[in-house]
């Protein structure tokens, strides 16, 4: 039997139009080494029309990224994240057009559930794409599944997704999109729902969201990469912004599975986005210093604990809080609790608030406000 090779990739956003960027050889050349080429597209294209203003930010893609992304070698296009539906239906709907049949993760309540499965030479792959609960477009109630939308990373429905999948492929990867913006390790919580997806047969988990590379793991024999950072993000007007606060913002990891004689194995690619007008592998030794790091803290738990409660302390609650009730302030987001404390001691109906309840929805954030709290 042939060998198979699966390519993922991390967070894709252009902003500007992709004419910018320029895609070095050897980059393209790992792409098109592989068969299959799995890149996360973060970001809906921005439909036509005026739409009114909202509280939460909203990013678009240029126009010609799914052309662009096709032409580098990319085949298959995970959609499932928090920015899919920040244009709503129109938004998602032209995007899922532009991309076709080869992005999958996103939908009505059964294609959102539904595993993408593709056959390449005599083997059934499939691939579950799932998101934490964001602002818009996350199935996660149990009862309402109208309109559009994404599969809810802590839907119990989940695992018996995963169990019946397993019926019908040989191999399944589950893509996760969660975690904590700029945190390069994963939360515990995250950590034990990933294993949880190979506990119910998934053959590897592969991790986006966080924006910067958190390290990985083989469980069980089965790889988990808890996030692959940007392959390329630039969600502003041109080429010129840095993100100067983020280190590891343009940092990102590539990783192939090759599958042969039923045995997986992997290889790990460091790749830049080099002042957001390149894609290019990064050969850089401290790159290879700072994954050997993380990876180092996965052997040792004293280590990983230690070093996540800093990584939460430089986060610091502030912004674990801004970011929760975005856009208010510390002050502001102490004063809303505050009144839903109130009203609840006064028998006052509270459980309209939409910030509270994005507080409670998103489970990873509110794990880290938690450990915050309490000084972990």
């Amino acid at each position: 039997m042939k060998k198979v090779r699966i390519l993922f990739a991390g967070d894709f956003c252009s902003r500007p139009s992709a004419s910018c960027i320029s895609v070095s050889d050897d980059f393209k050349n790992m792409v098109r080494s592989c068969d299959l080429r799995v890149v996360n597209f973060e970001v809906s294209l921005k439909p036509e029309g005026s739409f009114s203003p909202q509280k939460v930010e909203r990013l678009y893609q240029s126009d010609d990224v799914p052309q662009f992304l096709c032409d580098v070698g990319f085949n298959l296009f995970s959609i499932a994240n928090n920015h899919i539906f920040d244009w709503g239906t129109p938004g998602f709907i032209k995007t899922k057009t532009a991309l076709g049949s080869a992005c999958f993760g996103a939908g009505n309540y059964n294609e959102a559930y539904r595993v993408k499965e593709v056959e390449l030479d005599g083997l059934k792959i499939g691939f579950l794409a799932l998101t934490y609960a964001a602002y818009t477009g996350v199935f996660d109630d149990v009862v309402h599944h109208d309109g559009y939308g994404c599969a809810y990373i802590n839907d119990l429905k989940v695992n018996h997704v995963i169990l019946e999948a397993k019926k019908t492929v040989d191999y399944l990867f589950v893509l996760a999109h969660d975690g904590i913006e700029y945190c390069d390790v994963p939360m515990p919580e995250t950590i034990a729902r990933y294993r949880d997806f190979i506990d119910y047969g998934a053959d590897g988990v592969i991790g986006t969201h966080p924006h910067c590379p958190q390290g990985w793991e083989v469980y069980k024999g089965r790889p988990i990469f808890y996030s692959l950072g940007n392959l390329f993000f630039n969600s502003k007007e041109d080429t010129s912004y840095r993100a100067w606060n983020r280190p590891h913002w343009y940092e990102g990891l590539c990783v192939i599975l090759e599958i042969e004689n039923g045995i997986i194995t992997y290889q790990t690619i460091n790749v830049r986005n080099k002042d957001n007008v390149e894609m290019m592998i990064d050969d850089a030794a401290s790159r290879e210093a700072h994954n050997n790091c993380l990876l180092s803290y996965f052997a040792d738990e004293e280590k990983y604990n230690k070093y996540l409660a800093n990584i939460l302390e430089q986060l610091n609650l502030q912004s674990i809080v801004d970011k929760t009730f975005h856009p208010n302030n510390l002050k502001s987001s102490a004063i809303m609790l505050c009144k839903c404390i109130g009203k609840k001691l006064i028998k006052k109906d509270f459980t309209d608030d939409f910030k509270l309840l994005m507080l409670l929805r998103n489970e990873t954030r509110l794990n880290a406000l938690i450990r915050s709290l309490k000084g972990r």
